[in-house]
């Protein structure tokens, strides 16, 4: 007997444990059910900060079905926490009946986030795969919104009949370089600068039409005595661009005069020949060829003809740019023979290799590195034998106010050296620039 009712307790305490599990669930539910509805609620009203939090809360509660993610991810894109909204949507994305809504507002968020390669992909796999024409209809409406912004831009571009770029430069020169000798002078000083540049086009367009150039520079040495440093330069050319199967060509001739301190310095007639090639999205290749006669009325050692040819290589992508070239320059000028008898000669045969990298920190930072080796090989003459070997490197900052404007500021450091010691120098320069593009 005593068995039996040890027995019948046993079921009994049994019985309400499953009850009040069964209790405690069905409260469970109604509360989720409440977050849900409230959460639903709150996003009708456009209270979105509300609505996500109920949301939140049935999902800890352990609702896990569509409708809330769905949910999730529609008020996460409304508060523009993107990431947060991707990340539900990707959840849908592997469920079959909704990928298609999934991927279509994933597309969206990638359109916010600027990634328009991106968008692009979500909204093209939606109108292959998708059996709903609604999705698939507004996916192609976003599709031709991308299409026609973008030949939008380069239409816009390529119509552009003139630009103007102003920059100016203030600095310090630890060892300023004597232009027309290529050697310091131990003389050290502050320093600004400007340039003013245009172009125009007169017929066609950028890729195949005519069109003219020109340019205005000035440096000032304030703080060297009868501006003995200072120099002038104006150019103004006439270019011809030409499409030509896979590259893109110009032909420019340019004349360019220039002045050192008080004294007329050189004028040049360049003739210049480049070629560009895109090998991919992100690579070029560029080749370029010019031709320089040099005239001079005080510097005569410098007369003479210069050739320079260049090949190129560039890499652009979102977070860097790469630049990485080889030039050749031959030299034919006139040799120095001062009343000493001693003969230098200003002909060399250079090799230039340089490599510049340019990291994007964000929208507005970007940080570039540059280093450049030159070697010089000097025809002997009766008095000189001279080979020098030339490094310098750059390290900027530079700040992007908007497409058109920029800030700079920039470090360099060369060090030249030489057979011959009077060509031997060093040289550190630090400057701040601003420019902008019209």
């Amino acid at each position: 007997m005593f068995e039996y009712k040890k027995s019948i307790n046993r079921w009994f305490a049994m019985a309400l444990v499953v009850i009040s599990i069964q209790v405690n669930a069905a409260e469970n539910k109604s509360t989720i059910n409440q977050n849900f509805e409230q959460g639903i609620s709150y996003f009708k009203q456009g209270n979105y900060s509300a609505a996500v939090k109920q949301f939140e809360q049935a999902r800890k509660q352990g609702n896990r079905s569509a409708a809330l993610y769905y949910n999730l991810g529609s008020v996460y894109f409304k508060l523009e926490q993107y990431k947060n909204a991707q990340s539900y949507f990707k959840v849908l994305q592997k469920k079959p009946k909704m990928k298609s809504l999934a991927e279509y507002n994933l597309g969206l968020i990638a359109l916010k986030q600027k990634d328009r390669a991106g968008a692009k992909k979500y909204f093209k796999t939606v109108v292959k795969t998708s059996q709903d024409k609604k999705i698939v209809y507004l996916a192609n409406q976003q599709l031709q919104k991308l299409t026609s912004s973008k030949r939008s831009k380069k239409t816009t571009a390529s119509n552009k009949k003139s630009s103007v770029y102003l920059s100016g430069s203030a600095g310090y020169d630890s060892n300023i370089n004597f232009s027309p000798v290529g050697i310091g002078t131990e003389k050290s000083g502050s320093f600004f600068d400007a340039l003013v540049s245009a172009d125009y086009l007169l017929t066609g367009n950028h890729s195949n039409g005519w069109g003219v150039e020109g340019f205005l520079y000035a440096i000032r040495y304030p703080g060297i005595a009868q501006g003995g440093f200072d120099q002038d330069q104006y150019a103004v050319s006439v270019k011809k661009t030409q499409k030509l199967k896979k590259w893109n060509t110009h032909l420019k001739l340019t004349f360019d005069q220039s002045t050192y301190g008080s004294r007329d310095y050189q004028s040049i007639i360049k003739l210049e020949g480049r070629g560009r090639r895109k090998l991919s999205k992100t690579d070029r290749i560029y080749l370029r060829y010019r031709y320089e006669d040099i005239s001079s009325d005080f510097f005569s050692y410098t007369e003479g003809w210069r050739q320079k040819i260049r090949s190129e290589f560039r890499r652009y992508n979102k977070k860097n740019y790469v630049q990485l070239y080889y030039e050749l320059e031959l030299n034919d000028r006139n040799d120095i023979l001062p009343a000493t008898g001693n003969q230098f000669s200003y002909s060399p045969t250079r090799h230039t290799l340089r490599g510049k990298y340019t990291a994007k920190l964000n929208a507005k930072w970007d940080l570039t590195g540059d280093l450049a080796y030159r070697k010089s090989d000097y025809p002997s003459t009766a008095t000189q034998s001279r080979n020098d070997e030339r490094w310098k490197a750059i390290a900027s900052a530079n700040y992007r106010f908007d497409k058109t404007m920029k800030l700079k500021m920039k470090l360099e450091y060369t060090d030249n050296s030489s057979s011959d010691n009077l060509y031997v120098y060093d040289r550190q320069v630090i400057a701040v620039n601003l420019n902008k593009l019209f």
